[in-house]
């Protein structure tokens, strides 16, 4: 456990720079635990009440832009940045970016994980801003599969390639979270009309993850465009419609995989309740993502 005295040092190792201010300093005890993950890493946190403050001298010339999601996992806290002020409780998440100031206030019996991974990923991404500093309450839209995610990865002794997978999985996870409220909040703006299309088929294809009826002829009947025309918009960021939609009910299975909560529900159950009925095929695309049978992938993420 560090003091006061140690606390900024130990922040600044595992997370960020800051400055730090205490009620009583004499009594304050805090821990900071980080597992790397590849370009990701995931910071566990235990602290007294404390305050944290980012400006700007804090943030290297050409330092990369990281987004960090943080889960709370006991206590309160808030986030203020660009303007915005959330408010967190126990299984919320709130996203900021660590590019740019920031003041965080941790209250009494402040716990909570911290998800650092790159702004950019596959297909690009869009910039935090306007959703920085936004409670995301823990029950609503994919906040629940990313909280499981994040939790089963920090009690998981899987080895190196497992654990890499499932950052991964969790990274993209956490952007469709964001991109899905951007859509929620009416902040999701396109350049284009085929970015218009793309981010609908998205957003369709979340919503209809668990009907086995879900293909990408559906979809596109149920966007008003040819199949074809759905296929070569995708294409232009390198994936297809069918990829899409299995890609996207694997990282919902996986999520429920490593899900402590959900570890008493059959591997078969999880499988048909994101639109896989063939157990076999379920396996195959368990294994090709993450080189375990999903039993045993599910033994590795929680221990």
């Amino acid at each position: 456990m560090a003091d006061a005295t140690e606390w900024s040092d130990v922040v600044a190792d595992a997370l960020v720079a800051a400055d730090f201010s205490f009620a009583r300093p004499e009594r304050f005890r805090g821990r900071v635990t980080q597992r790397r993950l590849g370009p990701a890493s995931l910071i566990a946190m235990v602290a007294h009440p404390h305050v944290a403050v980012r400006e700007a001298e804090h943030i290297a010339s050409g330092a990369p832009s990281e987004t960090l999601l943080s889960l709370q996992l006991e206590g309160h806290a808030e986030f203020r940045q660009d303007g915005r002020t959330a408010t967190v409780s126990p299984g919320d998440l709130v996203f900021y970016d660590s590019a740019r100031p920031v003041e965080i206030v941790a209250r009494e019996g402040y716990r909570s994980l911290c998800f650092r991974f790159p702004t950019s990923g596959p297909g690009g991404h869009r910039r935090p801003e306007p959703l920085t500093a936004t409670t995301l309450r823990g029950a609503h839209g994919l906040a629940p599969a990313v909280a499981g995610l994040l939790t089963g990865l920090q009690s998981s002794t899987g080895g190196t390639a497992a654990l890499a997978a499932s950052a991964q999985q969790a990274a993209e996870l956490a952007r469709t979270l964001f991109d899905d409220e951007l859509a929620r909040r009416g902040l999701l703006t396109a350049d284009e009309p085929h970015d218009a299309l793309r981010a609908a088929f998205d957003e369709h294809v979340d919503a209809h993850l668990a009907d086995p009826d879900l293909t990408p002829r559906s979809a596109a009947a149920a966007l008003f465009v040819s199949p074809r025309l759905l296929h070569a918009v995708l294409a232009e960021d390198g994936r297809t419609p069918a990829g899409t939609i299995r890609t996207r009910r694997l990282d919902r299975c996986l999520a429920d995989l490593a899900d402590p909560a959900a570890a008493s529900t059959p591997v078969s159950a999880v499988a048909r309740r994101w639109g896989f009925p063939n157990a076999t095929r379920f396996g195959q695309l368990v294994r090709a993502r993450t080189g375990r049978t999903p039993t045993a992938y599910r033994r590795a993420m929680l221990g």
